[in-house]
């Protein structure tokens, strides 16, 4: 045999050894779930003043500034703490027909007349305040906003629902502990397999980075209730979701 066919020999029974090889390994995704939650840091409340149906522009920015003022000076006085934000995010004026759907008719209320946008929102940690500011709010307003059909130039305020969210560092500390809860998690399924079967040289060859899921936990009771009221959730919960990659010899010894 010549040595351009030894060489070529070697080869080929190279690549088949490290075929063999990789036909030997074994390989499991799992999914690692874990979970971390802490009480809401802050509740937030927006209210959105609309004027519409103006004959100028000016004359709309300043009957919205007007309800606005007054609406504002109201959240100003639950602004107790340090860490709470109050602000006001302009809309810009424009043109527009305004129509409004009176059961089943629409109804032109104007042609292209001019209305202002303007939206207050008070974040603040006092959230048992909350039911006080809204009756503040709403006796202001009188009644629960809506436009009127029989009237052209006008500004009504819509108090949103109050919603809960959390400070940017708790949000990363709960993401980082579920993160790791997520991890430990995996790692217990794959050494629950391993009691069954014992894998040689396993090893994580990957992954994929974590899914994050957030989600307002209250008791069922609470729940029922928060429909009709506002009620503080007892948790804001981060979910974490991990999928890992193990890479194993498997053991000849284990039974199918």
């Amino acid at each position: 045999m010549g040595f351009r066919s030894k060489v070529l020999l070697s080869l080929s029974m190279l690549v088949a050894t490290t075929s063999m090889a990789e036909e030997m390994k074994g390989s499991i995704v799992l999914v690692g779930k874990g979970m971390a939650s802490a009480s809401p840091d802050y509740m937030s409340l927006s209210v959105k003043i609309s004027s519409i149906c103006y004959e100028t522009s000016q004359d709309a920015q300043a009957a919205n500034a007007k309800t606005s003022l007054r609406l504002l000076e109201i959240l100003q006085g639950f602004k107790k703490d340090d860490r709470d934000k109050l602000t006001a995010t302009g809309g810009a004026n424009y043109r527009q027909t305004e129509t409004l759907q009176v059961g089943l008719e629409s109804r032109v209320l104007c042609e292209l007349k001019w209305r202002s946008e303007n939206t207050l929102t008070l974040a603040s940690v006092k959230m048992d305040d909350l039911p006080l500011l809204q009756d503040a709010l709403f006796s202001e307003l009188n009644q629960a906003a809506n436009v009127n059909p029989d009237d052209a130039e006008q500004t009504y305020a819509e108090v949103g629902r109050p919603s809960f969210g959390l400070f940017p560092e708790t949000s990363t500390a709960l993401r980082n502990k579920a993160q790791i809860l997520a991890l430990a998690d995996a790692k217990s399924q794959f050494a629950g397999l391993n009691d069954q079967c014992v894998f040689l040289d396993p090893k994580i060859v990957s992954i994929i980075p974590p899914e994050f899921n957030y989600a307002v936990k209250s008791a069922p009771d609470r729940m029922a209730a928060s429909y009709y009221s506002p009620v503080i959730p007892d948790a804001m919960e981060v979910q974490a979701t991990l999928r890992i990659e193990w890479q194993f010899t498997p053991n000849s010894a284990c039974k199918r």
